[in-house]
């Protein structure tokens, strides 16, 4: 099923731009997708910080970090139940923002391996990284609440398609961070 919703984003993307009879602001997703970007953007922090770690001890950068998902996954989901949202859903969500967000980290580093010159010089540290996506994170969560009807209505997929077009075609996002974006949008709508 998810696959399936993928697939109907990304077409969504390209083939349903934008109507004339498109939501106005207040109704639309874009908040909670400019969230869902910003916490994207951190992969490329953390990607350089787990690749300076591994690379200075000869080791295979680890992109999985189970102990530390399941923290995030436990806390959102308490901070969920708190705005009176399902926890599965909550999870549900994080899965597909943690997912989109090792996309981007294997992309990265993908990248890096055939073209060294491409690795940043500035180390980079997950420490620092660590308080901009606890903040997204539970801001996250406060849009899910706020925007709840719409991620549990009919056109959900819709609405996530324009707010998503709309970054794509702004040119904010190179195309691993697109198809990353695709990735965690797809786990937004509720059943």
């Amino acid at each position: 099923m998810r696959r399936v919703l993928l697939v109907i984003c990304a077409a969504a993307l390209f083939l349903c731009p934008p109507s004339a009879n498109a939501s106005p602001a207040d109704e639309s997703l874009d908040r909670l997708i400019a969230l869902v970007v910003e916490r994207l953007d951190t992969g490329d922090v953390v990607a350089a910080a787990k690749w300076t770690a591994a690379t200075a001890r000869g080791i295979e950068p680890t992109i999985d970090d189970p102990s530390r998902e399941a923290e995030v996954y436990d806390a959102m989901a308490r901070l969920g139940r708190e705005r009176g949202l399902p926890a599965d859903w909550v999870r549900q969500v994080f899965a597909g923002q943690i997912e989109a967000n090792k996309t981007v980290q294997r992309g990265l580093m993908t990248r890096w391996r055939f073209d060294p010159a491409a690795v940043p010089r500035a180390p980079a540290d997950l420490v620092s990284v660590r308080p901009i996506i606890d903040r997204v994170n539970d801001e996250i969560v406060e849009q899910l609440a706020a925007q709840r009807n719409m991620l549990t209505g009919p056109d959900c997929m819709e609405r996530l398609a324009h707010s998503v077009f709309d970054v794509v075609t702004a040119g904010r996002t190179d195309a691993l961070h697109q198809i990353a974006l695709v990735r965690a949008t797809a786990s937004l709508c509720s059943a």
